[in-house]
């Protein structure tokens, strides 16, 4: 049995994904350590030969990730990517439009592809079943909500502001589900009027570096509006009133 604490579950996760010809992939039991062989080089006597996982599974995890996007524009432009021959071409040009979605996705597949590698391991009796399910467990499927953008920049606009903040809403193409890489995500930053500034733009400059922080990451633009409570009611001013009319309340 091998000793899983000295395997490097990402390089046998790569093997089984390889469907290199003239490549073929194999564990070497003695020290754990996956090696590629190819043209005249053969492989040790007792090592075990890593098989390529199918196309079919491959395309589980697109299907599957995909029913799980947050993003509706994304969603429903990688569901038609994946309907028909051309599927995986086409699914990998999509995420490209989108790139925080395109990062969801990366952590998904490696997550998938290392519990892959577990179960490889405990059906090739390298490991225990018992260990197999410990392995299992360290590479959960991420949760979507964690990477819905606009919520993490109002989770972090309220460290920033604590109790002055009183909403943060989403309005604009990406609450409508139209939204999209070359889309600003639009916030409507409710603020509690006490100490509220004569000029708004300052409270944008106070939100510069938690902005940037997210459009870095994922390089998507974020507009804020920064409005007082009292304001907001009123909803004299027509941007607001538009903003208003079609938000969608993420904090």
């Amino acid at each position: 049995m091998l000793d899983p604490a000295r395997l490097d579950l990402s390089a046998l996760a790569d093997a089984l994904e390889d469907r290199t010809p003239e490549v073929t992939w194999y564990l070497d039991p003695a020290d754990a350590e996956v090696h590629g062989v190819s043209g005249d080089d053969r492989p040790g006597p007792d090592w075990v030969e890593i098989r390529p996982v199918t196309s079919r599974e491959s395309y589980r995890d697109m299907s599957d990730f995909t029913a799980g996007v947050q993003h509706r524009r994304a969603a429903a432009l990688l569901d038609r990517a994946i309907d028909g021959r051309g599927a995986f071409r086409r699914f990998k040009n999509t995420l490209f439009e989108f790139p925080e979605v395109r990062d969801q996705w990366y952590r998904f597949r490696d997550a998938r592809s290392r519990r892959r590698a577990a179960d490889w391991l405990v059906a090739a009796g390298l490991i225990g079943a018992d260990d197999g399910e410990r392995l299992r467990a360290r590479h959960p499927d991420p949760d979507p909500s964690n990477d819905d953008v606009p919520a993490a920049v109002a989770d972090d606009l309220g460290l920033l502001y604590g109790p002055r903040l009183r909403q943060v809403l989403l309005f604009g193409s990406w609450a409508s589900g139209e939204g999209s890489v070359e889309s600003a995500i639009d916030l409507l930053v409710v603020l509690d009027d006490d100490g509220f500034p004569i000029l708004p733009w300052e409270e944008v400059r106070a939100m510069d570096d938690v902005l940037w922080q997210h459009t870095r990451r994922t390089g998507l633009t974020i507009s804020v509006l920064p409005v007082g409570q009292g304001e907001l009611v009123r909803a004299a001013d027509p941007t607001v009133v538009r903003a208003r009319a079609e938000a969608v309340r993420i904090r």
